[in-house]
């Protein structure tokens, strides 16, 4: 009989956030796949459970997935962990669920703490839509391109943020997207527990940036429709936007960045102006050709 991988979700923080389900599930499988064991540990000894843990974590995971696919297949139960939260959302697990799914083995997710859900019930911002954006990147075009999203979705956005890197993010958030809260939430469900809103009055921050950080901007406010951008303004947009990419002189994230920057309009605004551009320009072409 094949085995079934659960997917289950354990304690940001506090270990009494463990839900029953969770904890026979973790009583009763053969084995346990886990991000960091050692973490892990701690949670089971805590709970008196003794199990044979397996190491499963992002650099390891493709080469991992076959072995704990065979085993699944010959009838060994699974239970998937991260360090916290639930496997695959900003954690590895993806992959290893895929090739599960693939192989016509059972994944039960065993739902439980989210450090996205915490932060978002406890900002008190419009949560019926939002995105969830994961971890900025740390430098580059990858990371431009990353806050030209955030700052051109009106939705609420959350991301997380190490410490070390917390400050700057912050600077850039701010920088951004000035009008709209910004909520910070650190060690989450643990002792040294701290929210913060709306620090965009104040480069230095007043807290500490020791620990886990989860951040929620709040949507935009107002109707982006009602406040259209000067036609003129775009067309500068445009043609800022064709200089810059001129030979490749700029990456297009970093082009659509820079000229909205420059006029002071949405990023989402000149990529929209950009594309229209360009099918004009291609009926244009289409029709002389």
């Amino acid at each position: 009989m094949v085995g079934t991988l659960y997917v289950v979700a354990t304690p940001i923080g506090n270990l009494e956030d463990l839900s029953f389900r969770a904890l026979r599930i973790l009583k009763e499988v053969d084995l346990i796949a886990a991000e960091d064991t050692r973490r892990t540990s701690k949670l089971l000894a805590h709970y008196g459970i003794r199990k044979s843990m397996t190491s499963f974590h992002e650099h390891n995971e493709v080469r991992e997935t076959p072995r704990l696919i065979a085993r699944l297949t010959a009838g060994t139960s699974v239970a998937l962990v991260s360090d916290a939260g639930t496997p695959g959302i900003a954690d590895p697990g993806a992959y290893l669920v895929r090739a599960a799914r693939a192989a016509g083995i059972l994944v039960s997710p065993i739902p439980g703490p989210s450090a996205v859900m915490a932060a978002l019930s406890a900002s008190g911002v419009p949560g019926s839509e939002f995105v969830f954006m994961g971890f900025p990147p740390r430098s580059g075009a990858a990371r431009i391109a990353w806050f030209a999203r955030l700052s051109g979705d009106p939705r609420t956005v959350v991301f997380f943020e190490a410490p070390h890197r917390i400050q700057r993010t912050l600077a850039e958030v701010v920088q951004r997207v000035a009008e709209r809260p910004i909520n910070i939430h650190r060690e989450l469900t643990k002792i040294n527990e701290e929210y913060i809103v709306s620090p965009n009055t104040s480069k230095e921050h007043g807290f500490s940036v020791m620990g886990e950080f989860v951040v929620v901007v709040g949507p935009e406010i107002g109707n982006r429709e009602s406040a259209k951008p000067d036609p003129e303004l775009l067309a500068t947009s445009v043609k800022v936007f064709g200089c810059l990419t001129n030979n490749d002189a700029f990456l297009e994230v970093e082009a659509l960045d820079f000229a909205a920057k420059a006029l002071s309009l949405e990023a989402s605004a000149v990529r929209k102006a950009v594309k229209k551009a360009r099918i004009a320009q291609k009926q244009r072409d289409e029709s002389l050709s």
